[in-house]
């Protein structure tokens, strides 16, 4: 953040606050000690607001780890799991439309087998985004997730 938006934050944001940010997402790669490339993702924030910590338990990470954590700790996990998603939807097996049982979740990641499931108090970004995704994809989602890994579906202009 900069400017006036890092001076408001300076004053009211302190840590554990839960907040939701917009603004534009960029990237960039820089070379590590070992001369390996690496991306890193930054946000240039335009806007900030708090959010409500409130969630039922089956929206909760399931992982060993973070039973043992705080309920606020195991939000965080969730809103950093869906942030991870968002990074690469197709390392994730989309079952919205093919789920038999409600307790099933919406979204497992192919290699870790972590889950996601949609809830009614997700922050709003969560929506927009994969509303947006679901767009890109022509409405279908990452139904069958027929694109491989490595290989972007997205449409660039040139």
């Amino acid at each position: 953040m900069w400017d006036e938006m890092a001076e408001i934050s300076w004053k009211h944001l302190r840590p554990e606050d839960f907040v939701y940010v917009s603004g534009q997402l960029g990237s960039y790669e820089k070379a590590s000690e070992g001369g390996q490339m690496r991306t890193y993702y930054e946000v240039i924030v335009k806007e900030w607001n708090y959010v409500a910590q409130t969630c039922r338990d089956q929206c909760l990470p399931t992982s060993a780890e973070s039973k043992s954590g705080s309920l606020s700790e195991k939000r965080k996990d969730r809103l950093q799991l869906w942030q991870i998603f968002f990074a690469n939807p197709y390392e994730w097996w989309d079952n919205r439309t093919s789920k038999v049982n409600p307790r099933q979740p919406d979204f497992k990641h192919k290699d870790t087998g972590e889950t996601l499931w949609l809830c009614s108090d997700d922050p709003p970004w969560i929506q927009r985004q994969l509303e947006l995704l679901d767009s890109r994809m022509g409405g279908k989602g990452l139904l069958g997730n027929q694109f491989p890994r490595h290989i972007s579906p997205w449409v660039y202009d040139e």
